[in-house]
């Protein structure tokens, strides 16, 4: 390397270093030369009054923006150091140990989600809430159920006087477990207390009898109760308040629940009960003291059934088990709205799977318009069947399918598997969409389809569809009637034809019906035709004689030489017969098609070939008739003496 050229990676690194100190003093104080970099206010001014009002974040409060945020340079945006809780967590470090023992967690705490109660910067409430304490609970939780009529005293106060709001060392939140933080207010030792709990030894679950927020009763009892609890009857199911275990039950399970609902026994005992009502577990379901739900249930129905049975895109799912992505939920079941379809303890006789009506009718509650008022019907929906087609539940595909439509449908319509066997398939029928152009439950017109001819072609179609509409199109094509020409499904021939192009233009075009004897090519109308239509005359593919010299290479001479006037502005006609090229006056050979333009007497051809008189249908032994080297037409390749216009060494009679 020469000594005065300097390496190239050298020259590339001086950009470099200059944008690198570009960006180095891009934040420093301006004329100072000072290594300190600006603050952020001193950039963002606009937010110094706008974050400094009502209660501040502490960082905020010192000007400590890179406390949460890192410094961007040139390149802007409020990037943290880390995201959600994990940011937070950087100075509340006393909650993300607390966090770690609790036995509960606030839902928007396990999610990290901090954003979700409180201010970043600022805000006009105490602890950077975002809206008051109540009202910001009443966002998640429904404030119906906690502003009835009797409303519980802590409540009044604050949810906080029960709760913790991060985490706590007790199920729902509460800050003790629910014996002693009852305790605080209320005492069981009280002669009050005990007479209004039948002199019973009530010392904890008072939840499973009370509404622990409101009630529309002074006693707070929730809103459905057992009557021998509310009649203070308990000596019915348990012991006596002055035994030893007073608490004790005379009986287990449905043998004292029967001891009041004996008229239930007979049918609850039946193998077709739920299995639960079966096997005598009453409490699998119910409370036997008080409850918010009708009927007095454990939960919420939409929790309830869950708890034994599982599906796989809804409910409670498994820790490491993922919701697949597609599919379809039946409302009701998704919404845990199981009753609507079931009855909880034991359905009618006849009737499977404790359904509450019957399943030929079930479906039609809520389904009614899928079969209302439609001419034709698809036989499994017009009898109810619908268990054929779909899963009650959930898919693993649209419309509770209980399989792809192509296989469902090839169940009962056995061409269907014939007919995927063929070359040419409708795109929606081999990939197994049938209700893209099928109402799989019932429609208005034959073989269920939504539309009439091409309004259900057009969907897909669309192009097409607007070619349609335009002038001078074919007549079938104009009026929509597709299956004229195409087959819906599968066909032997391209575009789903229903048979070759011949045979489908002659059933309307009968006078061109096709001979045995015709060229193949000529068979074949869609060579030469537009068969939809288009602007050209006869919905020719192109103007003549492009059209022709497609296939027919007579040309030659139009560029070099003379071409013959019908054959050069098109009018092939004049000699050709198009659909039966073989029947032609021109494959005959036959001089009154020459006639029809040029002057056949005798004298006249005497007269033009040196009185020679050319024998009838001999025109083409010396002319092209599409064109020659000359404007006489004859053929390139002569005789020396005919070239030399000398006919006499083989013709004496001749000039």
């Amino acid at each position: 390397m020469s000594p005065e050229r300097k390496p190239m990676w050298r020259w590339l690194m001086i950009p470099a270093a200059l944008a690198g100190m570009f960006m180095m003093f891009a934040c420093t104080s301006p004329g100072t030369g000072s290594r300190e970099g600006k603050t952020c206010l001193d950039c963002h001014e606009q937010y110094r009054d706008q974050y400094n009002q009502g209660v501040v974040h502490q960082p905020v409060a010192r000007g400590d923006c890179a406390g949460c945020h890192r410094r961007h340079g040139l390149i802007g945006g409020a990037f943290l150091h880390v995201e959600g809780a994990k940011m937070c967590f950087r100075c509340h470090q006393e909650f993300a140990q607390d966090l770690g023992r609790a036995r509960s967690l606030h839902p928007p705490v396990e999610q990290g989600n901090c954003q979700q109660c409180h201010e970043h910067h600022n805000g006009p409430h105490a602890d950077l809430l975002k809206t008051p304490e109540k009202d910001l609970c009443f966002t998640c939780h429904d404030a119906a159920l906690f502003t009835r009529a009797f409303v519980h005293k802590p409540m009044e106060d604050s949810c906080r006087t029960c709760h913790s709001t991060h985490g706590a060392p007790a199920a729902a939140l509460l800050q003790e477990e629910e014996q002693t933080l009852c305790a605080r207010c209320h005492s069981v030792s009280d002669r009050g207390f005990k007479q209004t709990h039948a002199d019973y030894p009530v010392v904890d679950t008072c939840s499973d009898c009370h509404a622990v927020h409101s009630a529309d009763n002074a006693a707070l009892l929730k809103s459905h109760t057992h009557q021998p609890m509310a009649g203070r009857n308990c000596e019915s199911c348990h012991n006596s308040p002055n035994a030893s275990s007073a608490f004790a039950l005379e009986k287990r399970d449905s043998a004292l629940c029967y001891q009041c609902h004996q008229d239930r026994r007979s049918a609850f005992s039946s193998a077709e009960a739920h299995a639960p009502v079966a096997e005598g577990k009453c409490e699998s379901c119910h409370t036997p003291h008080a409850s918010e739900q009708v009927g007095l249930i454990r939960t919420s129905p939409d929790q309830l059934c869950f708890e034994c049975h599982q599906f796989t895109r809804f409910g409670p799912q498994p820790p490491d088990q993922e919701i697949p992505a597609g599919g379809s939920t039946h409302a009701p079941a998704r919404d845990g709205d199981c009753l609507s379809c079931h009855v909880p303890h034991i359905a009618e006789a006849g009737r499977s799977a404790l359904l509450n009506s019957a399943p030929d009718s079930l479906c039609f509650e809520c389904h009614r318009e899928q079969t209302a008022n439609k001419r034709v019907a698809h036989q499994p929906a017009r009898d109810g069947d619908c268990h054929y087609c779909h899963t009650p539940h959930e898919s693993n595909g649209p419309g509770l399918l209980a399989k792809p439509q192509r296989h469902l449908c090839a169940e009962c319509h056995a061409s269907v598997e014939e007919t995927l066997g063929l070359p040419s398939l409708h795109r929606p029928f081999v990939s197994g969409d049938c209700s893209s152009c099928h109402d799989p439950h019932g429609a208005n017109l034959k073989n269920l389809l939504r539309g009439r001819g091409a309004d259900s072609c057009a969907e897909c179609h669309g192009t097409i569809e607007t070619e349609r509409r335009l002038a001078n199109r074919h007549q079938p094509f104009t009026e929509g009637r597709c299956d004229l020409c195409h087959l819906p499904h599968g066909s032997n021939e391209a575009f789903l034809l229903a048979g070759s192009a011949s045979e489908l233009c002659i059933d309307c075009h009968r006078d061109y019906r096709v001979k045995p004897d015709t060229p193949e090519a000529h068979a074949n109308c869609t060579v030469c035709h537009h068969a939809h239509g288009n602007g050209e005359p006869s919905f020719q593919l192109r103007e003549q004689p492009d059209l022709c010299l497609t296939c027919h290479e007579v040309n030659r001479y139009w560029s070099d030489g003379v071409g013959h006037a019908p054959a050069v502005n098109g009018e092939c006609n004049r000699c050709h017969d198009p659909h039966a090229p073989q029947n032609s006056p021109a494959g005959k050979r036959n001089i009154s098609l020459c006639a029809q333009c040029h002057d056949t007497s005798e004298s006249a051809l005497s007269g033009s070939h040196r009185g020679i008189k050319p024998g009838p249908g001999s025109c083409l032994n010396c002319h092209d008739p599409h064109g020659g080297p000359d404007a006489s037409l004859t053929l390139p390749v002569k005789h020396a003496p005919f070239s030399e216009g000398n006919c006499t060494p083989c013709h004496p009679g001749g000039l």
